[in-house]
């Protein structure tokens, strides 16, 4: 770009502070969600029999990533910068194992076979 382009030229704008953060946050208010609607679709799909008798641990290993993998792909539609959102995916794999898990205990629990 030339120097005599007024500064308003440059279409290219660093996301707001605000609404990075707020992405970042409303990817970590859903992941539970997502995670507890992952585990009641295991259960239901297993329905009368609890789900650890019916499927084998790669099924639930796979719906215990599909809540991320999807919370990531919407994540990734936002205007955050590469390096963030690379930091954000690394930190929710962790989060994203806890929250099943505690949706597997809400679940159960909720259906009369807590751990």
């Amino acid at each position: 770009m030339s120097s005599d382009a007024p500064p308003h030229a440059d279409k290219r704008r660093a996301p707001l502070p605000g609404r990075t953060w707020l992405a970042i946050l409303a990817l970590f208010l859903i992941l539970p969600v997502a995670c507890a609607i992952s585990v009641a679709v295991l259960y239901g799909l297993a329905w009368p029999d609890p789900p650890n008798e019916v499927f084998t641990w790669g099924a639930f290993d796979v719906a215990e990533f599909v809540p991320w993998i999807l919370g990531l792909a919407l994540f990734s539609f936002t205007s955050v910068r590469p390096w963030l959102k690379i930091a954000v995916a690394v930190a929710s794999v962790p989060y994203s194992m806890l929250a099943f898990s505690a949706g597997e205990l809400l679940v159960g629990c909720a259906l009369g076979s807590c751990l």
